[in-house]
């Protein structure tokens, strides 16, 4: 994700933040919120009308929209559904979600194979996972977690073959196929995806299995310091270098990711360790405020120099979504992520017009950096997306409990967990020890190494 390219050149006219069409959002009014909410999830859903007549593919958004970013902004839109009430668009974003499912059920497509990563298959899994948690309508004779668990087995195999290969001890690579570019590459996207879909899969089974595979990946991202002493996470390393050298540009999108997953952690567990986690996680995520006192998201490594790429103007809509969770299941940094999401709101909706169709601008803290305003026809999809995360995340205090199969999510840590005793249903069972039992086929495109595994 992180290496690639699609920045679009726009020539737009300028709109002042300020100006008298702009959405001035009342934080402090559920109202307001699901108004303005509303305003951003239709002009996202007109553009994927408009699109799905010319593309007429379901599920998909037009080039230069990769993968993960249909399947996040799916996740947006299953959270709208679920905080706001406003059920209108749940039929379409349960096609488009069953839709990309691809061989194995497991949101693996063919058609994207061609630069499939395991960060892109994870977040369509996570949003799969969402639907499951909110009780989207049940999918045919599948569930909804079923989807996101045949993703987690897909991943959790290649974690394990990559522990027992020793490459970097452990990690999941950034691409799934070997002939693809950036398979040499082992990033904190696709990692922070595995840990908090481990996390959210623990906390919705009760299953301890998840639980040791998350501790897991944690620990592996701190161990080669994509995690850092001080909690902030840095993009990626090289296995050509045995994961030596660190690239330490930092991204709101991955922050927000280990966020999430150490609140949960933290939430079923109370252990010290995930307490201290998802503390020095919070703190950290403060670098990519414009100020101290402000309080508004700024995407730090390419905002202010205007070199952010398509993908990039995307993480801060994930950022909002992870930690507005993070805050309820860790209320212990739910004070420092409010004001954050309080802040950047109101800053984001002010960034955004209301128009026949809405139009939204990237940076919120200075107007004169980016002054893109433009609708997602019009290249802006990841700005609708970032403003629609970040004004509905303030909804989350207030919304329906999140589903577990034996209740509901808590808002506390029960220092326990529940379970089966680890065992996986599927064709991963305590990792790579069930590959005797895969098809051939199945494990090309689960490990991708196609030209080793044909050759049996």
């Amino acid at each position: 994700m992180f290496a690639r390219v699609g920045v679009l050149s726009l020539v737009l006219s300028f709109f002042a933040h300020q100006g008298s069409c702009s959405i001035d959002l009342d934080t402090n009014s559920p109202d307001a919120l699901k108004s303005t909410a509303k305003k951003l999830a239709g002009g996202i859903i007109s553009f994927y009308n408009d699109s799905l007549k010319d593309f007429g593919a379901p599920g998909l958004f037009p080039d230069p929209y990769y993968f993960w970013e249909a399947g996040t902004v799916w996740n947006a839109l299953v959270g709208y559904s679920h905080l706001t009430g406003d059920s209108q668009y749940d039929t379409l974003v349960s096609q488009a979600l069953q839709f990309q499912l691809g061989d194995y059920n497991a949101y693996m497509p063919v058609n994207q194979t061609k630069s499939l990563g395991n960060d892109d298959q994870s977040c369509w899994g996570l949003a799969a996972m969402s639907a499951a948690e909110v009780g989207f309508s049940k999918p045919g004779n599948a569930s909804w977690v079923d989807y996101a668990t045949n993703v987690w087995n897909t991943q959790a195999l290649r974690l394990d073959m990559e522990e027992k290969s020793g490459v970097c001890g452990g990690g999941l690579r950034w691409q799934i196929f070997s002939f693809n570019k950036g398979y040499d590459y082992k990033d904190s996207y696709s990692n922070g995806n595995f840990f908090l879909l481990s996390a959210r899969l623990a906390k919705f089974t009760g299953n301890a299995t998840y639980s040791q595979y998350a501790d897991k990946v944690f620990k592996w991202a701190r161990d080669v310091e994509l995690v850092g002493d001080n909690f902030h996470v840095y993009a990626g390393t090289q296995t050509t270098s045995k994961c030596s050298n660190i690239n330490r540009m930092q991204f709101t999108a991955t922050q927000g990711l280990y966020t999430e997953g150490a609140a949960l952690m933290y939430n079923i567990t109370g252990a010290q360790n995930w307490t201290e986690a998802v503390n020095g996680l919070v703190n950290a995520s403060t670098t990519f405020l414009s100020s101290k006192t402000s309080y508004i998201v700024v995407e730090k490594a390419c905002e202010n120099i205007e070199k952010c790429d398509t993908d990039m103007r995307a993480y801060k809509g994930v950022f909002a979504r992870s930690i507005a969770r993070a805050a309820v299941a860790a209320p212990i940094v739910s004070d420092t992520i409010q004001k954050i999401l309080s802040r950047s709101a109101a800053a984001a909706a002010s960034a955004c017009t209301a128009t026949t169709q809405m139009e939204c601008s990237f940076a919120w803290a200075n107007a004169t950096v980016t002054g893109d305003s433009a609708t997602a026809k019009d290249g802006n999809l990841g700005e609708i997306f970032n403003a629609l995360e970040m004004v509905q995340g303030l909804l989350y205090p207030s919304a329906k409990a999140l589903n577990t199969v034996n209740g509901t999510v808590s808002g506390k840590g029960n220092g326990n967990e529940t379970g089966n005793g680890g065992k996986i249903e599927g064709y991963v069972e305590k990792g790579a020890g069930a590959m005797a039992a895969i098809p051939v086929s199945m494990m090309v495109a689960l490990v991708g190494v196609a030209t080793v595994v044909i050759s049996l």
